[in-house]
């Protein structure tokens, strides 16, 4: 029972070791994989706008009438007009830039000059809310396609010409036209990528741009599915969810509802290779957009630190060993050594002609020599 005492202290102490580097592990991890979330807010405009897009499909030569909703939101009497403005892509996240000068006919996808709508003021008192008509009279010449405006609301009176920041100041609907006949749909991934390609851990953010090269919007939609190194998917990310469009001849990057790169964050300790794959759907008759980037996650740091702790606990491991068969070995020095009992034969000494010859011993009778026979003798 005395012989484990050393060894118990020796495995106590490694235990307690391994225990913290492992505590330490843990808290690493936890540290690196938390995450900041902030939130954002919107102020009050003071009018409402019942619908902040409209749709179309119409004919070359026909019309379409529809009504745009407004609602003062303010706690004062106000008189809201209406304008009519074409409008392009201001960047890649789906911002409208309004065209404030004059309406230019050599804009292709003009749509200004064929809603009419009225101008006049519309006195609303606070909460009261007013529906005006408008429509939209597509000319017989027109090419298939897109085109595209939007109804504003000011405090102010239509003025000739006007600066970025009393559009800024208006509110209102995008109205987005498609001429109906054979309008070309035809896009492709620009960009799907990661920030980099080796990552110690989650977020991953995800890159999509996606190129409108034809001449009529379209809404992509589809996933990322995501896979590990046995091809087993382990997330799926939903894209286009709330049908964004894209405008011809431009680029939309597609983002999460906060308006940041679509991540996936995975969960625990996770390491390997990852293949992402996109898939986007579009246009009618349906049309695919698909490709595939690869990543690695390698947690280094968490890793290195098992590492250690294996590489310690083997090595407190040898200690103990080591030090508990020096202590067999000087435990067993002490102890005199035993004798035979009283009694017992002595082993045999061995012959030494035997030894000596290095042969079987013969016996007194085969070694002397034997009388001649005499002749007498032989007659007997």
């Amino acid at each position: 029972m005395t012989a484990t005492l050393p060894q118990k202290k020796l495995i106590i102490a490694a235990l307690i070791g391994s225990i913290a580097l492992t505590t330490f592990t843990t808290s690493l991890f936890a540290q690196e994989t938390s995450e900041d979330k902030t939130e954002s807010a919107t102020g009050n405009v003071g009018i409402q706008v019942s619908a902040p897009i409209y749709n179309f499909t119409i004919d070359p030569g026909e019309s379409a009438q529809e009504i745009v909703k407004v609602r003062n939101v303010g706690d004062t009497t106000r008189i809201f007009y209406p304008e009519v403005f074409d409008f392009k892509p201001l960047n890649e996240t789906g911002a409208p830039d309004f065209i404030i000068d004059a309406q230019d006919d050599s804009y292709t996808y003009s749509l200004a000059s064929w809603v009419k709508i009225s101008t006049e003021g519309i006195k609303l008192e606070p909460n009261e809310s007013s529906a005006l008509n408008f429509i939209i009279n597509v000319p017989a010449d027109a090419e298939p396609g897109g085109h595209y405006a939007g109804i504003l609301f000011g405090t102010s009176p239509p003025k000739v010409g006007g600066t970025q920041i009393a559009i800024s100041n208006k509110v209102g609907s995008l109205i987005l036209v498609r001429v109906a006949g054979d309008a070309k749909e035809q896009a492709n991934v620009e960009e799907f990528s990661t920030p980099k390609s080796f990552l110690e851990n989650g977020p991953v953010l995800f890159t999509v741009r996606i190129n409108n090269t034809g001449s009529v919007h379209i809404q992509p939609k589809g996933v990322i599915e995501i896979k590990n190194t046995f091809g087993k998917t382990v997330n799926t990310i939903s894209i286009n969810e709330n049908s964004a469009n894209i405008l011809p001849q431009s680029i939309r990057a597609f983002l999460d509802g906060d308006g940041n790169n679509l991540n996936w964050n995975p969960s625990g300790l996770t390491i390997g290779k990852f293949t992402a794959t996109l898939t986007l759907t579009y246009g009618d008759p349906a049309q695919n957009l698909t490709t595939s980037t690869s990543f690695w996650i390698v947690p280094w740091k968490i890793l290195l630190v098992l590492l250690l702790t294996i590489i310690i606990t083997i090595l407190l491991l040898v200690l103990i060993i080591k030090k508990y068969n020096r202590w067999i070995v000087a435990k067993a020095q002490k102890s005199p050594p035993s004798t035979p009992p009283a009694g017992e034969d002595q082993p045999p000494a061995s012959n030494a002609s035997q030894s000596d010859a290095g042969g079987p011993v013969k016996s007194s009778s085969e070694s002397a020599p034997k009388p001649p026979i005499e002749s007498g003798q032989a007659g007997g």
